[in-house]
Order: structure tokens, then sequence, then C-alpha cells
């Protein structure tokens, strides 16, 4: 109720924002002007062009054809008119009636840019900033912005988790390889000068502005050990002054199952049964139908009733997105607001998602000396989510209904007792609803010319629910009476920053800039957690949890964390043509133990503008060319409070066959020695602009160490505990990044640009630890850590073919008896282990086979790709634009879990559905896969279900078209597109699954069963008036 009441309240401020605005914006004099601003270059109006009265907040935008008609006082005496890509011009009043041609500005590489604590031009940048087009961006149509940005930036990679795909669902994102193993992972959102680390679910793409990287140390330094891991800044829109102008965005996207592969059908399915128990049986042949079937799948065999659980569990899925915003102002008062509306129904039935937004951002100019910014942002969403629903493994040889229709709760008959997922769908529910609220005031005094201070304030605060019921009729919750469970959680975060700038043009030659920053932040999470079983009346649900009459438990839990932090930041530039950047940032949080809660990140940079150089001023081929060189270091946390403390967990004991409350130790050992972990990177790039910007890019080199890792280790269970967190060991990511743009043809009729980025990385375990004797330790296969190996490397058997008849059976080295574990019943179409490599008589390993198979024969399996990219084209003719856009990687491998039923022996078994696949049987001597199993699982588990990963997609395909100024005009609309996009629309991929880009963070499970990709097609309408 708090946030409804609040909305109506924000909408109600909105409304008089806005009637303010308008009211002061054609509040009319005696006097009137009326012109036209126009392109010097062909004489083409300007639209949406900035006419003010100078010295005075009375302004206004031109229409579509440029024209503009403006009040005047008396004191009025000259113009100032200002475009995007056009220099601003200053123009005396000296009739009615004028005519203002303005010059297209040249040198867009003085394009301002957010850098963090401030802007800077950018051709004056001088570390690894990236700068997103959103242009591209915004056509993929999604409510994550994480994922929109898949392919854009150069050294950026999506991780989309398992829950990702569903509706609602969020990725992150990977900048330059994994730079830690236990550590905190998450690069930090900056969002309108504010770092935010719950995620940025509450922001509408519609709304941005602008989104820039930071991805080198000396970028990243100015937020410390808080951006050792990658920042992105993000800036929503403002108002501008001028008339109000009102903007619509509205699409509609319809979305359908994408995958590669075929699931066995029926009658394939009643064979692979047979198979399998057939390789069980001495004597090799076929058992009756009648000892393997039930009665309801022999009469759907006989009857060739079969179920295809695909079309039964899904549907198409459908997205929803309908956004308002207005923008307006004067010199004086600025506002932007807008709300958006998105609803996304899901592939399977009961998934959905819904959000709605609202936002106000406010710049209120005071006078000359102090003007304050204030931004609200609202946001209520809501999802279901559906529960997995086995789509892939789910016998089709039962009965999804009954004989009246109704859904069979076993679709093969109770004495098989796999449940029908029709059936779990129906018997539970899981949905969650959350509320955010985030409010920035942000006072500015300019203090003299040179000085200027700015005081953030900033409170976000985010709840949620999350409700869960399994009924007494579900699998889960059938032998218990019921399922109830109830996750609510709070979270809030307050920011208070104090931030002072000194920016002096000392000479022609000479500039300093200076920001120093003192910033806090207290962090505040709290849970409740309540499960419940056993339910006499189940309609109310979990709601209903308080009824439960069996199990009733209630979990408390409670973080807070806190920040401090003060920075320093220097940036000089001699003759504009040699430009230094130094930044020191000392963080403090209670993250850490006493003593090590302090940590120092320096970071230095420079950059050479060589095209300024007399020996290349003459070179017309040359706009930019400049070097960049970077060094700094950082620090990384683990992310996780309390690590050096001792921490219990309730747990209740029996006194007297009496329950008693009491407490028992954390699963961690704490450790008071725990310190951050340190990124030290070292950048090289270059920028370039060459033939008239018709190629620009740029190119970086990194090399990331990072040492005092961050690690697990066991620990005996006689502590109590399972394991410690401790510093040890370095890892290295190094990589080349490579971004480019060619404007091919650029002219007033047609234009045609390519742009592409392609990112190596390899990573690498440089050092790992030493044990009590002081001897180096190479390996700890308890959590996979492996020296001169990259992180979640796969250590694992070798697949080596099938075994075929006729093959040596009695010398292969699985039947060795001096094998680690001897297979000595092989047979054809067993799994064939290969011998890579031995061991002497000291136990050293050695290379080549040695006649039996040992640990020593696992090989090690690369995750990471070896490069992946994009490849983008656009054209545009007459009001006709086209996007195509590919998305390529290459080189990576992932655990197939279809391939592997669930890393226990192949989906071969005839017991579960599975990808279909070329077995192994007497008739059919396959090498690929092995013969059907009914009772066994393999001896060793080896590298069968690791499958190459690499894929090219088809991301976007989007054509668009924008009516000509004088259709819109007619309208009365400023401006009208309409497009129709197409997502995913083609996958070129050997990896047998949903999608290839689920899970490509290695130290992740690799499984993307839960839920399918999709191939969308978006209809879309942008409206300005």
């Amino acid at each position: 109720m708090k946030f409804k009441i609040c909305y109506q309240k924000i909408k109600v401020l909105f409304c008089i924002l806005c009637f303010s605005v308008s009211t002061g914006i054609i509040a009319q004099t005696e006097q009137t002007i009326t012109g036209t601003v126009l392109s010097a270059a062909d004489n083409m109006p300007l639209p949406g062009a900035t006419v003010l009265i100078k010295g005075t907040s009375n302004g206004l935008s031109t229409d579509f054809d440029g024209n503009f008609s403006l009040s005047l006082n008396n004191n009025a005496t000259l113009l100032v008119v200002s475009y995007v890509g056009y220099k601003t011009k200053e123009t005396p009043i000296t009739s009615n009636q004028i005519t203002i041609l303005l010059e297209q500005d040249e040198n867009i590489l003085d394009e301002v840019v957010v850098v963090g604590y401030g802007t800077q031009k950018k051709s004056d940048i001088v570390n690894a900033v990236a700068i997103t087009d959103l242009s591209k961006a915004t056509l993929s149509p999604t409510s994550d912005v994480n994922e929109m940005l898949r392919g854009r930036i150069a050294g950026l990679q999506v991780n989309v988790g398992g829950g990702t795909l569903r509706p609602g669902g969020t990725s992150d994102i990977i900048f330059r390889g994994q730079g830690s193993i236990e550590g905190n992972l998450s690069a930090i959102y900056v969002v309108d000068g504010i770092i935010r680390d719950d995620g940025i679910e509450d922001i509408d793409p519609d709304d941005i502005e602008s989104i820039e990287f930071l991805k080198d140390a000396s970028a990243q330094a100015i937020y410390g050990s808080r951006g050792a891991n990658g920042v992105v800044l993000i800036t929503t829109k403002r108002g501008k002054a001028g008339k109000v102008s009102v903007s619509y965005h509205g699409f509609v996207t319809t979305k359908t199952i994408e995958r590669n592969f075929d699931v066995y059908s029926g009658e394939e399915f009643t064979q692979l049964r047979r198979e399998a128990v057939r390789t069980n049986r001495d004597d090799d042949t076929y058992p009756n139908d009648e000892d393997i079937f039930s009665e309801i799948e022999l009469e759907n065999i006989a009857n060739g009733n079969f179920v295809d659980w695909e079309d039964e569990l899904m549907r198409n899925g459908l997205v929803n997105s309908q956004a308002i915003s207005v923008s307006g102002g004067t010199e004086l008062t600025k506002v932007f607001g807008s709300i958006n509306y998105f609803k996304e129904d899901g592939l399977i039935p009961t998934s959905s998602y819904t959000r709605k937004t609202l936002r106000l951002n406010v710049d209120q100019k005071i006078n000359d000396k102090f003007s304050v910014n204030f931004d609200l942002n609202l946001l209520n969403d809501n999802t279901d989510r559906a529960a997995n629903v086995n789509v892939i493994t789910t016998s089709p040889l039962g009965s999804a209904y009954n004989p009246d229709g109704s859904i069979a709760r076993f679709p093969s008959g109770e004495e098989l007792s796999a449940v029908n997922p029709l059936w779990n769908l129906r018997e539970q529910n899981n949905e969650e609803t959350g509320n955010d609220f985030v409010i920035n005031i942000t006072p500015i005094w300019k203090i003299t010319n040179n000085l200027t201070y700015q005081l953030k304030a900033n409170m976000t605060r985010r709840t949620s629910e999350r409700g869960q019921y399994q009924s007494s009729l579900s699998s889960a919750g059938d032998d218990v009476g019921g399922i109830a469970r109830i996750d609510s959680r709070l979270r809030e975060s307050f920011l208070v920053e104090n931030i002072l700038t000194y920016d002096k043009e000392i000479n022609e030659n000479n500039k300093l800039n200076v920001t120093l920053v003192q910033s806090a932040q207290e962090d505040d999470v709290r849970r409740t957690f309540t499960e419940g079983q056993g339910f006499t009346n189940e309609d109310n649900g979990y709601n209903g949890i308080a009824s439960a009459i069996g199990n009733l438990s209630v979990e408390r839990d409670s973080d807070k964390i806190n920040y401090l932090s003060y920075m320093v930041r220097a940036r000089y530039t001699l003759m504009d043509k040699y430009l230094f950047t130094g930044t020191i940032r000392a963080d403090g949080t209670s993250l850490n133990g006493v003593g090590k809660e302090w940590s120092y990140n320096p970071a230095g940079s420079f950059a050479w503008k060589m095209h300024n150089e007399s020996f290349l001023e003459n070179v017309d081929a040359i706009q930019e060319l400049k070097l960049r060189l970077s060094y700094g270091s950082l620090v990384n946390d683990l992310g996780i409070p309390y690590t050096s403390l001792f921490t219990a967990d309730p747990e209740p004991y029996i006194f007297d066959s009496e329950s008693a409350s009491g407490f028992s130790p954390s699963t961690i050992l704490p450790n008071p020695d725990l310190k951050f972990e340190r990124i030290t990177t070292a950048n090289i790039g270059l920028d370039f602009s060459l033939f008239k910007r018709g190629l620009t890019g740029n190119i970086n080199w990194y090399d990331a160490r990072t040492k005092n890792l961050l690690l697990r280790r066991a620990v005996p269970s006689t502590t109590g505990y399972t394991f410690t967190y401790f510093n040890a060991g370095e890892l290295q990511n190094t990589g080349i990044e490579l971004g480019l743009t060619a404007n091919i043809i650029n002219n007033d009729k047609f234009k045609w640009s390519v742009s592409t980025n392609w990112s190596n990385n390899k990573n690498k375990l440089i050092e790992l630890y030493t044990d009590g004797n002081g001897d180096n330790i190479t390996r700890d296969d308890t959590y996979n850590y492996y020296v001169g190996q990259p992180v979640g490397v796969i250590y694992q058997y070798a697949f080596d073919g099938i075994w075929q008849e006729g093959d040596d059976f009695e010398n292969a080295a699985q039947a060795n008896p001096e094998s680690s574990l001897t297979q000595d019943n092989l047979s054809p179409g067993d799994i064939k282990i290969k011998d890579v490599n031995g061991v002497d008589e000291e136990g050293n390993i050695t290379s080549g086979p040695d006649g039996k198979i040992t640990p020593e024969d696992r090989v090690f399996i690369d995750q990471n790709p070896d490069w992946f990219g994009s490849f983008s084209t656009t054209f545009e003719y007459k009001g006709f634009d086209l996007l195509v856009d590919f998305y390529v990687v290459e080189g990576a491998t992932k655990v197939n879990p279809f391939l592997s039923d669930f890393n226990n022996g192949g989906t071969i078994s005839g017991k579960l559905n599975g990808v279909k696949v070329d077995y192994y049987t007497p008739e059919n001597p396959s090498n690929s896969y092995p013969r059907a199993n009914f009772d066994s699982t393999p001896l060793y588990l080896n590298s069968l279900a690791i499958k190459d990963a690499s894929y090219v997609r088809l991301r976007t395909l989007s054509l668009g078209y924008t009516l000509p100024e004088k259709a819109s005009s007619k309208l009365d609309l400023d401006m009208i597109r309409f497009y129709v996009t197409g997502t995913n629309l083609f996958t070129n991929t050997d990896y047998i699954g949903y999608s290839p880009e689920v899970n490509i963070r290695p130290t992740f499970s690799s499984a993307d069963t839960g839920y399918p990709d999709a191939t969308s097609f978006t209809f879309g309408v942008r409206v300005k008036f």
C-alpha cells in the first residue's frame, strides 16, 4: 500500500512539474521572432535544434521543418543555437525573421563521455573506456540491460545462468576473463553517479542515455576495491531546455523454442528400452515387452499413441512493452519523466514476468552558483517461476491425460511412479513480488569558475517476497502433506559522497583537473525464511503457512556492510599532446577482520596524441592516433561478511525428550588473517580515426595478475567446520581486444557502415600454495585448482571411442588388474578410455601409455573460448534502415547434461528419454556413443559429454522505416518509426542443447536443462510529438 500511495504522489508531482514547464514556455511577451535553423552543408532543416535567448532561460526546440517562433523581451540581443553534431552558434537579433545556418562539427572526438566522478572529452581519455552504441543495443527486446549489451563491447562476456532465460531472469557480465576463484566476481553498476551493488532491474532500457565501460585498472581505480571486476557507467536521460516533447515506444514480441536436436520418438524410445535391457541379458536376446513396459505403455505402443511433451508443456511466449516519456523545461528547470509497463509470458505456461517502472529526473538551477538534481525511480515487479518440467527426459510412452480428459498423475501407471510434469505444474506455484525505491539528491555549488562542490545522497530500498507451495499431490510434497515456503528480504543502501572538483586551463598549453572524493555507504540486508509442512487445508497455498501441522521452521538473517572511502584523481594535459592521469583511492570495509579493513588502490596512465605532432599534422588520412599506457593495482574482496568471525546457526537440541534452542557452528571456519586479493593490471592501447573518420577503432593489450588469491581449503570434520577461506597463489589473465567501425558509404541518400569487435583472453593459475613443509602444492583435486591450467578446467578421463567386436579386450588398459578401477568384463559397446600417461618408479608422470588406466591418464580440458566477437552492418536509405548482427564464440567447451544423464552415465539407459544419438548395437556398431545399458553406469567418468560449444549466431536482424518529415508533420508528429526485429534467428553449432550461451563462466555449472532459449520476432513503433 505504501508503494501505491508513493506512486500516486509521484504521478501528481510529475504532472504539476510538466504543467509548470509548459506554462513557462508558452508565456508570451509583446515581441516575437520567427526563423528557421538549417544545415550549412545542404540547407536541410534541423528539427529539434535548441534556440535560446542568451543570458536567459527563454528558449525552445525547432519543429520538423527547422522552424521556430520565440517571444522576446526588450533586452534580447543574441540567440544561442545548438544541435547535436553541429557547432553552437550565437546570432545577433537584427530582425523579426531570421535564417540560421549551423556548421557541422568535424571534430566528433570532442564528444563528452562519462568517466566516473565527472566527464571528459573523448579525445582526452587516457584509459581503456568503451562506449556502447545504444542505437543497436536497444533493438534487442529484453528487460535485461546486460543481455542487450552482448557483442557490443570487446572483452565483455554475458553469462547466462540457469534461470536467466526465464521471464524476468537477469544475466551477469565478465570483464576480461575471470580474475578471481573464490573472491567477488561481480562488476559494479554506477547509475547517474551512484554505485549500485544490487543490480539494475529497475532501469528501463528506454530511459538510458549512455553506457560506458571502465575496463583497465587506471579507469577503475576511482572506485577502488568496488571496481576491481569492471565498472559499468549508466547515465539516464534528463530534461532539455525547450518545448515539452512526448515520446512513445511500444513493441510486441513473439517467442518460439530454438533447439538443434531431436529426442527419441515413441517408436525409437521403445526400441531403446529393449536394447538397454538386452545388454544386461546373458543370452543377448530381447526381453518380452510385457516384462519391461507397463500396461498403459503396452497399449500406447500397440496403438501408436505417444506423447510429445514439448507440445504439451510449451507454448509460444509473448512480450508486451509500453513506454511513455516526457521531457522539457527552461534553463532554470528541466524535467524528464517516464512510465514503463513490461509483461512477458514465458514458453512454459506458468512462467511470466511483469514490471512497472516510473522515473522522474529534475534539474533545478537556483542561480548562477547553486543547482540541485533530483532523481526518483520506482519499480514494482511480479515473477511466476515455472519449475523444471522435464521436457526432454520424460518418457513418451505414457498418457498425458486420463480417458475423461483430466491430467493423468502417473502417465505410465502408478507402478512406475514417474509423475506427469503437467500434474506438477498444476500442483505447485512459485512466485515473487518486489518493490524498489531509489532516490538521489545532488546539490551542486559552483564556488568559483574553477572549483565545484557536489553532495550526492542516495537511498535505495528493495523489498521482495518469494512464496512457494508444493501441494500434497505434487512429487515434492507427497510424503509430507504439502510444503510451503516464504522468503522475505529487505535490502537498504545509504550512500553519501562529497565531491570537490578543480578544473583550470592554466594557459593554452597547460590544463589541470583535480577531483577529491569522500564516500560513505551502508548496506543492510535482512532475510526471513519460513518453511512449513503438512496442511489439512491447502486452499491458501503458501499464505496458509501458519497452519502447518508438521515441521514449521523460521530462519532470520541480518547482514550489514559498511564502506568508507577517500579518492584523489589528477589529470594534466600538456600542449594537447601529452595527457597524464594519476589516481589513488583508500577503501575501508567491514567485510574484513580487525587490522585488515583498509586497502589502497593506486593507478596511473599516460596518453600521447600523436596526430597533434608536427610530423603528422599535415597527414590528411589521420584524424586521430593516440597511444595509451596504464598501470594500476586494485584489491578485491570475498563479498561474504563475517568470514573473520565465529558465526553460528540455530540448531535445536533434545534434552530429556524435549527440544531446546541452541546453536551450532556454521560451515566456514573463521580466519581473522583473511585479507584482500590484489589485482595488478597493465594496459597498452591505441585509438585511431582514419580517412576522414571512414575507419575508426581501437586495440588493447592487457596483462592482469591476481595475487593473494582468496581460496578454499577443506578442514578436518573434527573441527565442526567444512572449509575455510585463506590467501595464497596467483592468477593471470592476458588478452587482446580489437574494435573497428568502417563508414563505407556516408552521403545524404545512402549510408553503409560495418562494425566488428574481437577478443581473446587466456586465463592461467600461476601459483597455488605451500604445504606445512614449505613445498609448493600444484594441485587441489577437492576444489579443482591446478597450477598451469585455467580456472574451472575440466580434469577427466579421455573418451577414446567405443569398444568394437574383435578388439583385444584381454590386453586392454582398462582390464589391467593394476588399473585404478579394473574393468575385467569389457564387451563390445562399452566406452573406451584413452591410456595417455604413465608413472615411473619414483612416481613422476611420464608421457605415453603404460598399459593401465590410472588417475594420471586424466586430461585437462579448458572450457574458455579461444576468442569471441561480433560483426554487424547497417544500411540507411530513404527512411529505411537495416541492421544485421552476428555473434561468434570459437573454441569453447561445456559439459552437456543431455549426453551424460547429469553426469551419471548417459541418457541411453532406457529409463528416461533424452537427446537422440547414434548409440551402439551389434547391428549398428557405432563408435560415437556406447551401447544402451539399463542397470549400470560407466566405471570411469569420462569426456564423452564434454562437447565443443563454439557457435555463430545471427543475433539481430532489424528492419525499420521512419516516415518523412512532411508526412509526420501532417500527423502532428515530430517523428514516427516502425520496425521489425528478429532475434536468435539462426545458430550454427555442433553443441546439442537449447543454447550454447548458457553458463560461459567456467566455475559455474554448465547444465542448461532448466529453461529453453528462444527465437523471437518483434514489431515495434517509436513516436515523438
